[in-house]
C-alpha cells in the first residue's frame, strides 16, 4: 500500500473526526449580555412614559400577556396595553432581571425577574405593585434582540 495514501487517508479521518471543526464558537456570554443591556435600555425607555419608546423593544410577532387582561398579539392591540399601563396617575415603573440565559445556537433567550410599580390608587392616594416577569427574545436579522414573549404577574393576593 502506498504510505502517501495511508498518511492522505489519516488526515482526512482526524479532520472530518474533529468535532472542533464542526462546533462554531460559543458566543452565549456576549449574547447575554446584549439581552441584559437590551432589557436595561427598555426599562429606561418605560420611565420616559412613551408609548412608541417601549413599544420598539416588541418584535413584529410578539404577544404581551398583562396581568388581568387579554392577551395582545397585534400591534394595535399591544400598543392599547402598554397605554394603558403607561397612562395609570402617577406610575414609576422599573424591573431587574434575575436570570438571563440564551440557547447555544444564540438566537433565542429569556429572562426572568421581578418588577415595582407605584402608582395613585382610585381615590388618589399611593399603591404599589410588586411581582414578577419573563421574557423572551429572540435575535433580529440586523443582531439585535427584540421581546417576543411578555408575561407579568402580581405578588399581591387576588381581590374576589
Amino acid at each position: 500500500m502506498n504510505v502517501k495514501y495511508l498518511v492522505l487517508c489519516a488526515a482526512v479521518v482526524t479532520i472530518g473526526c474533529s468535532s472542533e471543526a464542526l462546533v462554531p464558537p460559543d458566543t452565549r456570554p456576549a449574547e447575554e449580555a446584549a439581552i441584559r443591556k437590551a432589557d436595561a435600555e427598555w426599562v429606561k425607555a418605560a420611565q420616559t412614559k412613551q408609548v412608541d419608546a417601549w413599544v420598539a423593544f416588541y418584535a413584529d410577532d410578539a404577544a404581551v400577556l398583562p396581568p388581568n387582561d387579554k392577551l395582545a398579539t397585534t400591534k394595535d392591540s399591544i400598543r392599547k396595553a402598554v397605554s394603558e399601563l403607561l397612562a395609570l396617575p402617577g406610575l414609576t415603573i422599573s424591573w431587574q432581571p434575575t436570570r438571563v440565559e440564551v440557547a447555544r445556537s444564540s438566537d433565542l433567550g429569556y429572562l426572568y425577574g421581578a418588577y415595582e410599580l407605584s402608582m395613585k390608587d382610585a381615590k388618589g392616594k399611593p399603591a404599589t405593585d410588586r411581582g414578577k416577569i419573563v421574557e423572551i427574545w429572540r435575535k433580529q436579522a440586523d443582531g439585535n434582540w427584540k421581546c417576543i414573549v411578555d408575561p407579568w404577574s402580581s405578588d399581591l393576593p387576588s381581590h374576589p
